[in-house]
Order: C-alpha cells, then structure tokens, then sequence
C-alpha cells in the first residue's frame, strides 16, 4: 500500500466510496471553474477495469476522503501500451502533500508493473499540479480539450453524401464496427489498440450501453465512419466518446454530419449540453469540425510523462 502524510490513512477505494469520490472530484474539478465531471457511475465503470486492490487509492483523514488517486492502462500488450495517472485533491486539503503521494504511488505501481514511463494529466489551469509535476521530472508532451455546446434549440439536420447507408449500431456487425474504429483512430497520438474482447467487456456489457446513440455509415457494403455517443457520461451531459471516418472516406463531411445526428438525438431526448474530448493538435482539424457544429473548449488538459529509472 502507498505512504501517506502523517495526518491522513490511505486504501483501496471500496463501490460504497464512490459517490465521496465523486464529490472529491468535483470540488477539485469545480475550483478551477470546471462543470462537468466525473459521477459515482463513471468511477464504478472506470474502476471494473482495474486491479483496484492494486492500481487506486483514497487518502481519507477522520474517515473523510479528501483525494484519490489511480493507473489505468491502454493498450494490449506490446511496445504501444501506455500507463496514465490521475489524481485529486479535495481543495480544503491542497498543501499538505496529498498531490506528491498521489505520484509517489502511482510511481511505484508502474515500475511493480514493469512499466518504463508514466503519464500523468493536469488541468491546464493548475500551476500548482505543474510545478509539482516538473519538480519530479515530468515533461510536457501534449494538450487536450473538452469541448461542449449548449443546444438552445434543435440542431440543422445532417447533410448525407448521396451513397451512404446511416443506422443505429447492430450488435451483429460488432466486429466490423470495432474494426473500422481502430482505424479511423489508428493515426491519433497516442491512440493503443484495443483488441476486440477487451472493446466489447469494456463498452457492450456496460450498463449504460445504448445501441440507439450509437451509428454506423456505409458504402457499399463496407464501414466508411462510426460514432460512439453515451447518455449522461462525465457529469449531466450527452457524450460523443467517438467519431472515426476511415481515410478513403474522408472530406466528404460525412464526419460534420455524424456529429449532427448526434446532437440532434440528444436534443430530443431532452439534453441539452454535449461534450467530447479532442487532441488539441490532432492533425485531421477535428477542432475546427467541433467548432463548424458550435462547440467552444470548456477546459485543456495537458499530459505530462517521466521516464522512469
């Protein structure tokens, strides 16, 4: 188990913790004027995925948690798979050596692990996280937005290039589904395959799966672009997880048009905020597509990685 400063207990994060993790989270989230964050259900889902014996901490003083740390990895086996840190500290607690904790364990469950390196993400806002990070010899290496919109009204219905089929995901053509979001996503930075049984534990027999916020565009018979959209992810809010269009599809606007069908099924359905994640210098502009259909960047997050001995 990792140290601890002196005044507080560190353990394993137990399912009845996750809703004081949440509001960790959120009060940390929050403090540098970030809305939406994480809910109790994103950590239970998040948290399947781990060894959480071994890869996520609560750092708790008089039995209240006040930060939280964990490691996941991505990727299969092989030279591309990556471990990511994450951290928080519950702001009424910052300056008292929860953040260096926080890193020393992560530290050491990579290197018990056998990993090399380690990545770390901070909001783009924090200095203090910064600092510390630098401190300890990690190196800013790239920048991530959330972006978002708020639907006031009905989105412009997508424009679909004449011989494209568009359909809600079939379970029977999982596969191939899975198959053509490795590669529209194959050129991304730091994108790590992910085998199809590890696709379909992870996002299939998820509890919030919903085939009807899903869509698959084709030609001809084959894939050309898919999307991956969840109800109520990180926070009160639509989520698009995904949207690939393989190469010999692009800039057709078939990518434009996806996205609109998206936020036109949240707006029925009564949501009106959406957001995604994006690579801020990701090569294809994916940027400016979000912008074309009113997205503005919530917050960035900057990735940091150290070597380690």
């Amino acid at each position: 188990m990792s140290s601890s400063p002196a005044e507080f207990t560190v353990r394993a994060p137990r399912p009845e913790d996750a809703e004081e993790v949440a509001r960790v989270v959120a009060a940390f989230d929050s403090s540098f004027s970030v809305e939406e964050t994480e809910q109790p259900e994103d950590l239970l889902d998040a948290w399947r995925e781990l060894e959480v014996e071994r890869d996520a901490w609560v750092w708790e003083r008089a039995g209240r948690i006040v930060a939280y740390g964990a490691v996941y990895v991505r990727g299969d086996e092989g030279p591309d798979r990556r471990l990511i840190g994450d951290g928080y500290v519950d702001p009424e607690y910052a300056g008292r050596g929860l953040g260096a904790a926080i890193i020393d364990a992560t530290e050491r469950r990579a290197r018990e692990r056998g990993f090399a390196r380690l990545e770390n993400a901070v909001l783009g806002n924090d200095p203090r996280a910064a600092a510390l990070l630098h401190s300890r010899g990690y190196r800013d290496i790239r920048h991530f937005y959330r972006m978002r919109v708020e639907l006031e009204g009905p989105p412009p219905e997508p424009r679909w290039p004449d011989g494209f089929e568009v359909s809600a995901f079939d379970p029977a053509e999982a596969r191939e589904f899975h198959a053509a979001l490795e590669e529209g996503f194959s050129e991304e930075w730091g994108h790590t395959f992910e085998p199809f049984e590890a696709f379909a534990k992870r996002r299939l027999e998820e509890e919030r799966f919903d085939p009807t916020l899903w869509t698959t565009v084709r030609a001809d018979a084959e894939i050309a672009a898919v999307l991956i959209a969840d109800w109520k992810r990180h926070g009160e809010a639509g989520w698009i997880g995904s949207v690939a269009v393989r190469r010999p599809w692009r800039r057709r606007g078939l990518g434009e048009a996806l996205l609109l069908r998206a936020l036109g099924q949240f707006y029925e359905r009564g949501e009106r905020v959406v957001q995604l994640g994006v690579d801020a210098e990701n090569p294809s502009g994916a940027t400016r597509l979000y912008e074309r259909v009113g997205m503005t960047v919530g917050f960035e997050a900057v990735i940091y990685a150290k070597d380690l001995p």
